[in-house]
């Protein structure tokens, strides 16, 4: 997904014409892991990154990497340490000897906290459903643009089924995006201005009600 209009983007395709020319497909899915079903395998991504604290709902100071078998003793960490190697606990320091795993980037002595923060996080998301996740924050999305098309808005974000997520990004025309801003997030409407447009990004933890909210302010602002 992409951050400020939150298109989708075919992943499987992109591989496809990355493998073509010897190239690595590296996805950064800071803007969906957790809020779209994401496979891997099928999509044939070589490498996946992602912080964890949007979507996925965790702390800050951690994030995950995922690296395709295939290339797990193929490529080098750019940085080494302790936790790089095969054997953590063997502090000799004239060896350097690499985890057969992705488990050679981690170099460093890692925010444990922060850790465990995210794996409750992912577990807690797991058991509510990936996808059912996605179709919930997609209904709220819907709520959102049908709200904003009755009001004569302009809907930035893409709204082919297959191209759609639950960012919903809009233009008011003759009004100043950062004077709705500054209104919304006075009534605690926490949206982000992009530019010239305004993002909303619904997620499990929003409710109708929510949405609601957001058309009586906005009613009152215009």
């Amino acid at each position: 997904m992409e951050y400020s209009g939150g298109q989708v983007y075919d992943l499987k395709k992109l591989a496809e014409k990355a493998h073509t020319v010897g190239a690595l497909l590296v996805v950064d899915a800071t803007q969906s892991a957790g809020a779209v079903p994401i496979n891997v395998r099928e999509m044939d991504v070589d490498v996946l990154v992602s912080s964890s604290y949007k979507w996925l709902t965790g702390p800050f100071g951690v994030a995950v990497l995922y690296l395709a078998p295939h290339l797990q003793k193929k490529l080098e960490p750019g940085l080494v340490g302790w936790r790089s190697h095969r054997d953590m606990w063997d502090f000799d320091a004239t060896r350097l000897v690499y985890a057969d795993t992705a488990k050679k980037f981690e170099f460093s002595t890692m925010s444990y906290g922060s850790v465990i923060g995210l794996t409750k996080a992912m577990e807690y998301l797991l058991k509510l459903g990936i996808k059912e996740i996605q179709e919930f924050d997609m209904f709220l999305a819907d709520l959102l643009i049908e709200g904003f098309k009755k009001r004569g808005v302009e809907i930035i974000s893409p709204e082919k089924k297959e191209e759609r997520s639950s960012i919903v990004s809009i233009r008011f025309p003759r009004r100043r995006s950062s004077e709705i801003a500054r209104h919304l997030n006075a009534n605690n409407i926490i949206i982000s201005q992009r530019k010239d447009f305004l993002r909303f990004s619904p997620h499990l933890y929003n409710t109708v009600q929510d949405i609601n909210k957001v058309f009586q302010v906005l009613d009152k602002i215009l």
